[in-house]
């Protein structure tokens, strides 16, 4: 960037070549006589440079004779006599040097009771107006109503996936919420059971039950597993969070999970760690192939494993929802033993899927169509964030919207819907809070890059055009 001192030495020339710009346009025809003896010199160069180039395509046909009449001290002259009349107007205005050139024009402006203060705005032309507009950090990333159209539409096809293929987990017949259909999806990602099938795959796993033994899979530590419970009380069977705690339990011979039973710990789901009787301590590559052995054995049984991180709710004992109050790890607890488990969660991720495939789709077209490259990076680039993360957030609204409509079931949540927003969500609030100032100034300073050299042959056609009229400039 510019420091503060040449920003104000430029606004005195810039102020100064706009004057005399002015005053060039008024008297134009004055300049025309005057520059005659220039423009004389400039026609008898252009005459010679094509009689040369008329003498070197017809070499062969010359002779010495040809030469008699002929001076070249005569060109030598001519373009010593153009340097001369340039360096004369270029030393009658003080031009030696930059500094010396600043102190000049700054002469000029006062003598002249120019404002030293105008703004650079009254010194451009429509055009140069019009182009800083098209150029400018927020024209770079401005919305059209076809990006409009393309977000609505993805956030709009989302809503109806959402609501239509994703739905609940499985169908309600009693209680609050009786009637209310389930996920078609779902049903058929459940209907495959490996203890009710003998294909090659319900085999492996059998198999793979039986030599993946793990302390974490203990139903008797802690306080309220069952067998329908366990997996979602130990963090081991989290398809995240295991390669850790789950890894960590393996090797150590424990289980860590949260406890719960109603009547002793009053509603409260603790964090307990405790040492599995008779479990073997293991090296680390020896317990990540359990673990995933053992994962890939739960994943198809009625339970099934739970949805990425949310266990940890269980750790969040707050809350009162509902007609029975239940806590935020009591209601996460209640949607595992209802059916919401980690192949509803594949399910959910159609939703934000839709809006990825089709606004990725359309962000790409129209990028190639503009530009004319197939690079591009969609998550650094603001506009594209925003245009996703504004389609998240109308499915998200369309979401909570949904469970509105199915009376505030907790099942009709769409857990990897409102992952993706936040996803998008936080690198955005960054960009807002700290990166957007700066992104500005490096847009404007490469903006100055591009054009430095633009700008700089304008000023030497402005400084050409000043030194040729010795009655409208002398500076001296």
């Amino acid at each position: 960037m510019f420091s503060d001192s040449f920003v104000i030495e430029l606004r005195a020339v810039l102020q100064a070549q706009n004057h005399l710009l002015q005053q060039i346009e008024d008297a134009l025809s004055e300049l025309e006589e005057k520059f005659s003896d220039v423009d004389e010199q400039t026609r008898q160069i252009q005459e010679l440079e094509k009689m040369m180039a008329e003498l070197e395509a017809s070499l062969d046909y010359l002779e010495a004779d040809d030469f008699e009449d002929f001076d070249a001290d005569q060109i030598i002259q001519l373009y010593e006599n153009r340097q001369k009349s340039v360096s004369h107007e270029l030393i009658k205005i003080g031009y030696k040097d930059w500094n010396s050139f600043v102190r000049q024009c700054q002469i000029y402006t006062l003598e002249r009771r120019i404002d030293p203060l105008t703004p650079y705005e009254s010194l451009l032309t429509e055009a140069d107006l019009q182009q800083l507009k098209s150029e400018s950090y927020k024209a770079q990333y401005q919305w059209d109503q076809f990006d409009y159209m393309a977000v609505g539409t993805s956030g709009m096809l989302a809503a109806l996936t959402d609501y239509f293929l994703v739905a609940i987990p499985q169908t309600i017949n009693g209680g609050q919420y009786a009637g209310q259909l389930g996920s078609p999806l779902t049903a058929w990602l459940k209907q495959y059971n490996i203890n009710q099938s003998d294909d090659w795959f319900a085999q492996w796993t059998k198999t793979l039950e039986k030599t993946c033994k793990t302390p974490y899979d203990n139903q008797t530590l802690i306080d309220g597993m069952s067998a329908k419970s366990h997996r979602f009380q130990s963090l081991g069977h989290d398809p995240v969070l295991g390669f850790i705690f789950g890894i960590l339990d393996i090797m150590r011979g424990t289980i860590t999970g949260f406890s719960y039973k109603k009547l002793i710990n009053l509603n409260v789901h603790k964090w307990e760690c405790h040492p599995v009787p008779e479990a073997q301590t293991v090296g680390l590559i020896e317990a990540l192939l359990r673990h995933l052995g053992h994962l890939i054995s739960d994943v198809a049984t009625p339970m099934g494993l739970p949805a990425p991180f949310m266990t940890l709710m269980q750790g969040i004992n707050m809350g009162s929802f509902g007609e029975k109050k239940r806590t935020v790890a009591e209601i996460a607890r209640w949607m595992y033993l209802n059916g919401y488990d980690f192949r509803h969660f594949l399910v959910t991720g159609i939703t934000p899927a839709v809006i990825e495939v089709t606004l990725r789709a359309y962000i790409m077209l129209r990028h190639y169509s503009e530009k004319k490259e197939f690079k591009i990076d969609i998550c650094s680039n603001p506009k594209y964030r925003t245009m996703l993360l504004s389609a998240h957030g109308i499915a998200t609204l369309a979401n909570a919207g949904k469970i509105a409509l199915m009376q505030g079931n907790p099942l009709a949540i769409n857990y990897a819907q409102w992952l993706a927003c936040i996803r998008y969500l936080i690198p955005s609030m960054k960009y807002w809070v700290f990166d957007k100032h700066q992104l500005k100034l490096d847009h404007l300073e490469k903006i100055n890059e591009d054009n430095w050299d633009s700008l700089l042959d304008n000023s030497d056609k402005i400084l050409q055009m000043v030194t040729q009229s010795s009655d409208l400039i002398y500076l001296n």
